[in-house]
């Protein structure tokens, strides 16, 4: 009489939720779990609805600064074109209202699309193994910080009021809030980067280089700086036109 094989059951695959929540505190784990066969699709459609959630509070919260920032846009488009009207002035201002917690959710969402395709390039450069479907992953991953910022600065907005926040970029949970008045806006939109979710995403996306992509640690962190300043430089280029 032969003795039955026992066959051990295999350990659970932790779920979505088990991976966003661990990449607060254990990112090493989440992306080695990822790295040979990465699933996120269900954790960016999670991404997508938070970062929905926190643009909507956001808004809600900071809309006086939209509108105090949006008329000094119109009244620059007013200098440049004098013989735009009240009316087309009006329906421009309509339209940007409309459009603009929309056009925010939008750019949050293809960015971390946009920023996974440049974390599997740039990590090319410091010879990383990830494809572009993992660059993607960690852009998934990496990004759930970025969630942070938008809730944070809804809530300064509340308990601290919008009387002395004189647009979108001092707004923000980062060191632009402490700028001087007058200062140029594209070291405001340098300091802007210099946030808690923005800080904590490029510290993630190192980790996610370097248990994904196989390269030491310092070659990673040197590529997430990189990252870091391509998208800082971004927005230095893009902030005098929303200041």
């Amino acid at each position: 009489m032969t003795t039955p094989e026992i066959v051990s059951a295999p350990a659970s695959q932790p779920s979505v939720l088990d991976d966003i929540i661990e990449i607060f505190y254990a990112p090493s784990r989440v992306f080695a779990r990822q790295r040979d066969n990465p699933r996120f699709w269900g954790a960016f459609i999670i991404l997508s609805i938070l970062f929905a959630l926190g643009v909507w509070v956001m808004m809600r919260n900071l809309a006086s600064v939209m509108d105090a920032q949006m008329s000094r846009q119109m009244a620059e488009a007013l200098r440049k074109n004098p013989q735009l009207t009240q009316d087309q002035l009006e329906r421009g201002r309509r339209i940007g209202e409309m459009m603009a917690p929309i056009s925010g959710l939008f750019i949050a969402v293809i960015t971390t699309l946009i920023l996974g395709v440049v974390i599997w390039v740039i990590g090319k450069f410091f010879d990383s193994k990830a494809d572009v479907n993992q660059g993607l992953m960690i852009a998934t991953f990496a990004s759930f910080p970025k969630v942070i910022d938008l809730i944070l600065a809804a809530v300064l907005a509340l308990v601290l009021g919008t009387d002395n926040i004189p647009n979108m970029l001092v707004a923000t949970p980062s060191l632009a809030r402490f700028a001087p008045t007058g200062i140029a806006p594209q070291l405001l939109g340098l300091l802007s980067r210099l946030s808690i979710g923005i800080v904590w995403a490029t510290i993630l996306i190192a980790i996610g280089l370097h248990v994904v992509g196989r390269i030491p640690k310092a070659r990673a962190y040197a590529a997430a700086v990189i990252i870091w300043l391509l998208g800082s430089a971004l927005v230095i280029a893009t902030a005098a036109r929303s200041v």
